[in-house]
């Protein structure tokens, strides 16, 4: 799998965390959607409604990815792709 045409990881200047950043977003991603285009598609262009009508790129750049990856993992649970965990759980 590959995200090169999203994140350049091979470049070493100060968006390094940024990229890496990225690559976290998208492989939480491919958690909920397996098909590769489908999330690029919506890394880059579909907006978040519960984060300012903003896509996971724009935030991602603007230092905001720990609440695409909530948002994210709120996806999971919501589709029971993961267990919830905690006391509740039992």
């Amino acid at each position: 799998m590959s995200y090169a045409q999203i994140v350049d990881i091979r470049s070493s200047d100060e968006n390094t965390a940024r990229k890496s950043h990225a690559w976290h977003v998208l492989r939480e991603a491919a958690r909920v959607e397996p098909n590769e285009a489908a999330r690029i598609a919506w890394y880059r262009d579909d907006p978040i409604c519960a984060l300012d009508m903003r896509t996971a790129e724009s935030l991602v750049a603007s230092g905001r990815y720990e609440e695409v990856l909530a948002f994210l993992r709120g996806v999971k649970l919501d589709m029971g792709l993961e267990p919830a965990r905690g006391f509740g759980s039992f």
